[in-house]
């Protein structure tokens, strides 16, 4: 026993995962040893971690919250659907050292403390639209982006060490779907039927690109096109592609609209952080909590 609060026993094999993940950070960094001294402040920053979040879950279990057996099973069979197989589901629970009734009990504090932190205003508190633009107007720089195109191709592939016949004979093939598809064939379904690239089954689509990612000669025409155009038979070293322009994002800073959700994101992280370590401190203080951890350490 390293510590109680308000009564509960906290061993030390629950700081045990903490300090050996606090120990390979230092080794991969070049500790060779392990020293005493600093086993034990690993293992004094892991015993305030474990009982900071139990002092949140001894709170949140005050909760009442309908359906919560029904609310577990369900994320029960969602984790366990993860798993195709039943072995798999039995593999994953070894590797995280649980049962499957250990694996409900998880869940089942997951919930209750989400719920407690989103109660308590903790969790996603609401970030102000004032905020958002002033931090997105003085940070231009950190949401500058190059010049993309959201682009799809079929390519009829041509090796290197190809007669003068095979060439001839896949340029003949690329025409000849080009044409299928100005007469009016779905781009998606001409790609998946010729094409020779790893995008076939996508319907040949190789999402947003920057200038580099493909070929010379495939960027300096996919760059040149209007949005929902289609390209001419295009000459490769990997042989004949046929070009689709969806979308072009210039290059610049990234509309405000397009980047506030991140932005939120990170200013609700900082904001949730402050909040759990206030609200934490005011729980220690109606808290009966004994340090034994120096006692089991001698």
């Amino acid at each position: 026993m390293v510590a109680r609060l308000n009564g509960k026993a906290i061993y030390e094999d629950q700081l045990t995962q903490n300090v050996q993940k606090s120990l390979r950070k230092f080794k991969k960094y070049g500790m060779r040893k392990d020293s005493t001294d600093l086993v034990k402040r690993l293992k004094k920053k892991a015993l305030s971690k474990v009982i900071d979040n139990e002092l949140i879950y001894q709170e949140s279990r005050k909760l009442k919250i309908g359906d919560l057996d029904k609310k577990v099973e369900q994320q029960f069979q969602t984790e366990r659907r993860k798993h195709k197989t039943e072995h798999q589901f039995k593999s994953y629970l070894k590797m995280k050292n649980l049962t499957v009734e250990g694996l409900r009990e998880s869940l089942r504090k997951k919930i209750l403390v989400n719920e407690y932190l989103k109660k308590n205003g903790i969790s996603e508190p609401e970030i102000s639209e004032d905020l958002l633009k002033r931090f997105y107007n003085d940070n231009p720089n950190s949401y500058y982006r190059d010049e993309a195109v959201k682009v799809s191709h079929i390519l009829i592939k041509v090796p290197w060490e190809a007669t003068r016949e095979e060439r001839k004979n896949a340029l003949e093939k690329a025409e000849m779907v080009h044409r299928e598809i100005l007469d009016g064939r779905d781009f998606a379904e001409m790609a998946k039927k010729y094409s020779d690239c790893n995008s076939a089954s996508g319907g040949g689509n190789l999402n947003y690109i920057k200038r580099g990612y493909m070929p010379e000669e495939f960027d300096k025409t996919a760059f040149a096109m209007k949005k929902n155009a289609v390209s001419n038979v295009v000459e490769t070293k990997f042989g004949y592609h046929i070009i689709k322009v969806f979308d072009k994002t210039p290059e610049g800073p990234a509309p405000y609209n397009e980047v506030k959700g991140f932005i939120r994101k990170y200013f609700q992280g900082q904001e949730s952080k402050k909040r759990l370590a206030s609200h934490i401190a005011e729980l220690k203080k109606k808290a009966k909590i004994e340090i034994l951890l120096d006692e089991a350490q001698k």
